[in-house]
């Protein structure tokens, strides 16, 4: 893939996660637009299958963020709009999604 050589060869694994992370989007909604054009305009819930390829998808995403630097994936999270809170005493992380409506829909 060649957004595992960019990484490889030094590329900013944020920047690379954010590509990846926006090609996956596109191909995710890609697929279920052409399903739903193959059925008409009655919606339809998402197969075990289909789950599973979109989550598979962001396997690389996941690697690259698991080796990035920690103000990379600060950048990442906080473009994903995530917020993370470390407790230490539970040594627990909390994860808080803030999608942006205008976006999201």
């Amino acid at each position: 893939m060649q957004y595992r050589a960019i990484a490889d060869a030094g590329g900013d694994p944020a920047t690379v996660a954010a590509w990846m992370a926006e090609v996956n989007a596109q191909r995710a909604v890609a697929i279920v637009e052409r399903d739903k054009a193959a059925q008409g305009s009655a919606s339809r819930r998402l197969t075990e299958e289909d789950i599973r390829r979109l989550v598979g998808g962001f396997e690389d995403i996941r690697n690259i963020l698991r080796d990035a630097d920690s103000a990379d994936k600060s950048d990442v999270y906080r473009e994903l709009r995530l917020v993370l809170t470390y407790d230490p005493g539970q040594n627990k992380i909390s994860v808080e999604a803030k999608p942006d409506a205008d976006y999201c829909g």
